[in-house]
């Protein structure tokens, strides 16, 4: 679980960060075929966002970095989200001085850093 402060989450919520939960590919079933927009994101890798082909509500995103991930945003879960507790920001970097987030989550310029 993270926030994400890159701007590409920033446009994509109207907000200063987005709120993400990690799941594997496999742990993911989607029923109907979405939509998706592709973009090349900072990193050089290529992030896609898939929504509902109906509706339009973004059901999770991907990296090319993580092809086994997929990532949903918190938001889908609007009032059951008390099991969401981010542990870091990614793309500090970018971060908004009115964002405030917590003191006690990890920071980290951009991806978090590999251990050694």
């Amino acid at each position: 679980m993270l926030l994400c402060s890159c701007l590409d989450c920033q446009r994509a919520t109207g907000s200063g960060h987005s709120s993400v939960a990690l799941v594997p590919t496999s742990a993911l079933t989607v029923t109907g075929t979405p939509k998706s927009v592709s973009r090349k994101a900072d990193s050089g890798a290529a992030f896609t966002r898939h929504f509902c082909g109906e509706c339009g509500m973004p059901l999770y995103g991907q990296s090319s970095r993580a092809p086994d991930l997929r990532m949903l945003a918190v938001g889908f879960f609007a009032g059951q989200t008390n099991w969401f507790a981010p542990r870091q920001l990614i793309f500090a970097r970018s971060q908004q001085a009115w964002d405030l987030v917590g003191d006690h989550i990890a920071r980290h310029q951009r991806y978090r850093e590999s251990p050694p």
